[in-house]
């Protein structure tokens, strides 16, 4: 499951939660962001690493917390100064390919369902799924709808962030906050290109064929 940043979750959103399920939330935010919002302040929640036994919430049920940055804090200052949004959707994947094996890795050894989210359930999010549905069998057209639909969802947070943006961010802001499908397909088509698509490009991240299997089942089942 795809989500924004856990941290905006009331006590209730919190349970509702564990009981639709989910068993480990794995946060892809950097060092930095974790620091400025730690997320719920409740014990199962404590970051635990990915061969750490899951803890358990009050009435027992099992959550695992894994933080697994997408974008470390050494990476960061590059994508504020890749020129579009696609070049850093590219430039995320070449530098952080081996944190990109262990997010895959972690989703395909979960016990149950997992929930990824960064802070606005976007970008990094959005590669994340759109790599899970070709590991799917997806058709690279749909999921570039699924990843166009983020635009629809956010549509209300868009606005929020727009009305406190800097007159001289404002269309900066309005090119980045947006969805297109060929944002996508084209990270779809690098990985084809350079790696003879995503499956290829997992394994060299270091993810086992076996542990694309697994995954393979978990989406297809």
């Amino acid at each position: 499951m795809r989500s924004d940043n856990v941290a905006a979750l009331t006590s209730a959103g919190r349970q509702a939660m564990i009981d639709y399920g989910i068993t480990t939330v794995i946060d892809l935010r950097s060092e930095a962001e974790v620091k400025g919002a730690p997320g719920p302040p409740f014990s199962a929640f404590q970051s635990k690493s990915p061969v750490s036994p899951a803890m358990s919430d009050a009435d027992g049920s099992p959550l695992l917390r894994l933080h697994l940055p997408l974008i470390d804090d050494a990476t960061a200052p590059m994508l504020n100064e890749a020129p579009a949004m696609q070049d850093r959707y590219i430039l995320m994947l070449e530098r952080r390919q081996p944190a990109m094996g262990a997010i895959f890795e972690a989703i395909a050894s979960a016990e149950g369902p997992v929930l990824f989210h960064c802070f606005a359930g976007k970008d990094r999010t959005g590669i994340v799924a759109g790599l899970m549905l070709s590991v799917a069998g997806v058709e690279p057209e749909a999921i570039g709808q699924d990843y166009a639909e983020t635009d629809v969802q956010l549509a209300s947070r868009y606005e929020e962030w727009l009305a406190t943006a800097a007159a001289e961010r404002m269309q900066i802001m309005r090119d980045e906050l947006r969805c297109p499908p060929e944002w996508m397909l084209g990270t779809l088509d690098h990985l084809k290109s350079k790696w003879g698509g995503v499956e290829g490009y997992l394994e060299a991240a270091g993810l086992d064929p076996s542990a694309i299997s697994r995954l393979q089942g978990k989406l297809t089942s």
